[in-house]
């Protein structure tokens, strides 16, 4: 049988006989006994050392004995040493082991100090990780049609949104129908569909179907995504938890320059089955597959175009496959900024570039009016290009470059980001931001505490201070005013801006008024919490 016990063992052997087991044996296929195979062939380097004289040992351990006796006599007690009946039988298993190692002695014990290592770092070769296990799994998936419903909570465990999906996929297509909204039902029954060549909206609600720009699906329904993701970044199993009746693996994945946000896979098929966001501005959504059905069959219907009767077709700037750089120039009427790694696919429309490189896009459109986050409570602030970066959840980049507008999503972002802006720089969580305040502004830790729990509530004027904009907005007109925000303020909001936030710390610079510059921090969670003003440096 083929286990990674019989292959370890028959690497052995091939190395006491100076073969070479690759070339006879094959390479390693996990990345656990890669691991093991390489200890092995370092033990196996090793030789005796050089002694000064055939009784040094004896000597060496008779003086060791003294000096241990000497200062812990009462336990080296002098009596006779026996095996256990257990102990004996461990102790014959061993004789495996010793009838394949053709090592001295002092070899057998370092590579049982590496081999003792490599079994127990939490992902040794008798508990596969489980991230290369899923990545191996979603690669053998060709198809799947499942129901995937997410809920949207705050802090406290209210839940504000309830949605289902039901997703077919197969290869590169996809088709996404919204079956319930719990809300406001404006999306019920909306079907995306990217058979590959385009990509529709159809609208039964407006009785409307419209060409939409193609993008590398959200990863959700590609799960080769999740699977890069929980590969390529740093990942821990945190627990085993029964997700929609399935027994499945908690997974804590920790993107650099993000917050850690939760997989659960499936222990038995070893595929995603559950994914948690981080709690941001006191947000947090849920996403389970209630079914899941991998390598089914689907009608080629569903992916083919086909526009319903009496509906209206919208295609006013439809996105067109081009060949090359220069015909992505002509149709868009930009100079696009191209990674120096060439993407799969290049569409393009008229002000926009979509580059297609499988697991992650980019998308190039013309930069008009100034540069505004959509997310001013859920996103980070690096640089690139001289100017902001806007960085949301480690794996998507906006910034601005040369009169162009360029986002970055999916598990290659930051390297193909750094191709297009070489000085791009990402948010440094230990960077002290606010220690360059001029006057200090006390810290009241307890009034923090307590209006973290009002914001976790979802409950007004504390759920605003999750956003350093909304908290400066107020300090600055406080200290012109004792009304404060209330009425006409006299500052008004338009005059702060977001210069720094790396999470835990952020800067905030106002235009008008007697200050110039505002310093907040997390006080209560250096993650997802409220923000207090710590200093401010007066005009």
């Amino acid at each position: 049988m083929d286990t990674p016990e019989n292959r370890l063992s028959d690497y052995i052997d091939a190395l006491n006989v100076e073969r070479d087991p690759e070339k006879h044996r094959g390479s390693a296929d996990t990345p656990e006994l890669a691991k093991l195979l390489a200890a092995v062939r370092l033990v196996r380097s090793l030789r005796e050392p050089v002694l000064p004289d055939p009784g040094y040992p004896q000597r060496l351990s008779q003086a060791v004995s003294g000096n241990i006796k000497k200062h812990n006599p009462a336990n080296l007690p002098q009596v006779a040493v026996t095996i256990p009946e257990s102990g004996r039988r461990i102790y014959e298993k061993a004789g495996w082991w010793r009838r394949r190692w053709a090592l001295p002695s002092v070899t057998i014990a370092i590579a049982g100090v590496l081999l003792f290592a490599f079994l127990t770092n939490g992902a040794g070769l008798f508990n596969r990780d489980v991230a290369y296990a899923m990545e191996k799994a979603v690669d053998q998936l060709s198809s799947y049609h499942g129901v995937l419903e997410t809920r949207t909570t705050n802090a406290a465990g209210k839940e504000l949104e309830v949605r289902r999906m039901e997703i077919w996929y197969e290869g590169d297509k996809y088709a996404v129908r919204q079956d319930d909204d719990t809300l406001s039902r404006q999306f019920d029954g909306t079907l995306t569909v990217d058979n590959g060549e385009r990509r529709w909206q159809v609208r039964p609600q407006d009785k409307e179907l419209e060409l939409i720009p193609p993008y590398p699906p959200d990863s959700y329904v590609d799960l080769r995504v999740e699977a890069s993701w929980a590969l390529r970044y740093p990942h821990t199993v945190v627990g085993s938890e029964a997700i929609a009746g399935r027994q499945a693996k908690k997974l804590k994945i920790s993107p650099p320059g993000g917050l850690p946000y939760f997989l659960w896979i499936d222990a038995e098929t070893n595929l995603p089955v559950q994914s948690q966001t981080a709690l941001q501005g006191g947000v947090q959504t849920t996403s389970t597959f209630l079914s899941f059905e991998p390598n089914v069959r689907i009608g080629p219907s569903i992916f083919t175009y086909n526009p319903p009767a009496g509906y209206r077709v919208i295609e006013d700037n439809p996105m067109q496959l081009v060949a090359t750089a220069q015909e992505a120039a002509v149709t868009s009427g930009l100079t696009p900024l191209f990674p120096q790694e060439a993407p799969n696919r290049i569409f393009a429309s008229k002000g926009r570039i979509v580059l297609d490189y499988g697991e992650t896009g980019i998308m190039e459109t013309v930069a008009t009016g100034s540069f505004e986050s959509k997310f001013l409570n859920n996103f980070l602030l690096g640089t690139a290009a001289g100017g902001p970066l806007e960085v949301i959840q480690g794996i998507r980049l906006r910034w601005r470059q040369n009169g162009i507008e360029i986002r970055v999503e999916g598990p290659q972002t930051v390297e193909l980001a750094r191709q297009i802006a070489p000085d791009l720089t990402l948010p440094d969580p230990g960077a002290d931001l606010v220690g360059k305040a001029q006057v200090k502004v006390p810290a009241d830790l307890e009034s923090a505490k307590a209006e973290q729990l009002q914001a976790d509530a979802g409950h007004s004027p504390s759920a605003d201070k999750v956003s350093p904009l909304e908290v400066s907005f107020t300090f600055v007109n406080l200290k012109v005013s004792p009304q404060g925000t209330s009425g006409a303020p006299k500052i008004p909001y338009t005059s702060c801006k977001l210069v720094a936030n790396n999470g835990a710390e952020a800067v905030v610079a106002v235009a008008d008024g007697p200050v110039n510059q505002v310093y907040l921090k997390r006080l209560v969670r250096q993650d997802t919490g409220i923000w207090s003003v710590v200093g401010y440096d007066s005009r």
